[in-house]
């Protein structure tokens, strides 16, 4: 991508003059010259930069949209963008710079788990907010994290009856050897039982695998109803793409496929892909509309949105407004703040649970058209985050 990753950049009252619906304009309570300093810390290279492009535009939005809005608490937002090239150190040392040399007031951000975990070795030692904006595998329990990406009850648990009751009760899932696809394997197999199914094969690969057809073998001699596959990145194409090039018969599900993945294969090589977010773009609501309509003015209507990046821009909206709320960029008061604001966000209406910090996220089923679109099958509303063992609140 042609864009220096290592800024600074000052945004003061730039934007769309329409904002959506929920972006009133906040009370100058606060110093408006005291800018709010937010550190936009993702993979804009490596494995996971077909998501953090869009993750940014998301983070950039919401911004403009803040700030149109008149700033947070009367505070303009201002932020810097880091790279962490999906890697571990690149996590680390990011987020080191952005909180003791750019002295940033929040990180907000990250795709892969790997970022999160790596992020937060420096952020909760320093008592700083980290806001990690993509569904994961759950667990977290830290009073200076927040999460707006679904966790397994929200994505996985409300779907399998579905899966059940009309594709089949037997699944092999296949994924990149990491912690995101391994326990989220977990979740499938305890869903899967739950609803009178069995899992009955798991494979996991290396980052950048090139050949999956031995596995493929294994799934074939299995003969599961469904394959349900959690690859990252890049590697996911790679995924789907062979696949439909061994002519395997079994349904595939792919929680994480999403708008950013529709235009990098085929229409025959992805169509009825069953997906589950809480966000796609083509929900039918006034909110998300006018989100769509920015989106693409700024950006181009040729650029997508996804889940990821929806719950980046809503994780904007909840911080700036929990910023309002406190009177005050102090973590701690915006942490005791976060979980008594809300928003409506382009997927609905979303808050932050004070039990664990993670968000109330909505759910929905959907399945990739012939034309390489979502169609939505199936909307379970709002769900609230289950994280056994956490009380923060």
């Amino acid at each position: 991508m042609k864009r220096k990753i290592t800024r600074r950049v000052a945004v003061k009252g730039m934007g769309a003059a329409a904002v959506a619906a929920g972006t009133i304009g906040f009370p100058a309570i606060l110093r408006a010259q005291d800018n709010v300093k937010i550190g936009f810390l993702t993979a804009l290279t490596g494995l996971e930069t077909i998501l953090g492009e869009t993750q940014l535009h998301c983070f950039q939005l919401a911004v403009d949209d803040i700030n149109a809005a008149g700033g947070a608490g009367g505070r303009q937002l201002e932020y810097v963008v880091e790279d962490d090239q999906t890697t571990t150190k690149g996590a680390i040392d990011k987020a080191r710079k952005l909180i003791f040399q750019d002295k940033v007031h929040a990180i907000v951000g990250m795709i892969a788990s790997l970022e999160r975990v790596a992020a937060l070795s420096v952020t909760s030692p320093a008592k700083k907010l980290l806001i990690y904006t993509t569904y994961y595998e759950g667990g977290e329990c830290d009073k200076y994290l927040v999460c707006t990406g679904q966790l397994p009850n929200q994505q996985i648990d409300p779907i399998v009856p579905w899966l059940t009751e009309n594709m089949g009760k037997t699944v092999y899932v296949m994924g990149s050897d990491y912690i995101w696809p391994r326990a989220s394997t977990d979740a499938v197999k305890a869903a899967f039982e739950a609803a009178g199914g069995k899992l009955v094969g798991a494979d996991f690969f290396p980052f950048g695998t090139q050949d999956f057809g031995p596995a493929f073998q294994k799934v074939k001699s299995a003969n599961p109803d469904i394959m349900w596959m959690m690859f990252a990145g890049a590697d996911a194409i790679t995924a789907v793409k062979q696949y439909r090039s061994f002519d395997m018969k079994p349904p595939l599900v792919y929680h994480g496929w999403d708008e950013a993945f529709l235009g990098a294969v085929t229409a025959q090589e992805q169509a009825g892909i069953v997906a589950s977010q809480a966000y796609f773009q083509n929900i039918d609501t006034p909110a998300n509309k006018e989100f769509v309509q920015r989106y693409a003015a700024k950006f181009g209507p040729d650029k997508p949105i996804n889940a990821i990046g929806e719950a980046t821009y809503a994780a904007t909206w909840l911080y700036a407004k929990a910023v309002e709320k406190a009177g005050s960029t102090d973590d701690d008061k915006v942490i005791a703040a976060i979980s008594q604001v809300e928003y409506e966000a382009p997927q609905g209406r979303v808050n932050i649970s004070a039990e664990n910090n993670h968000m109330l996220c909505n759910s929905f089923l959907a399945r990739v058209t012939e034309q390489r679109n979502f169609e939505i099958v199936k909307g379970y509303g709002q769900i609230p985050p289950v994280v056994p063992g956490c009380k923060l609140g």
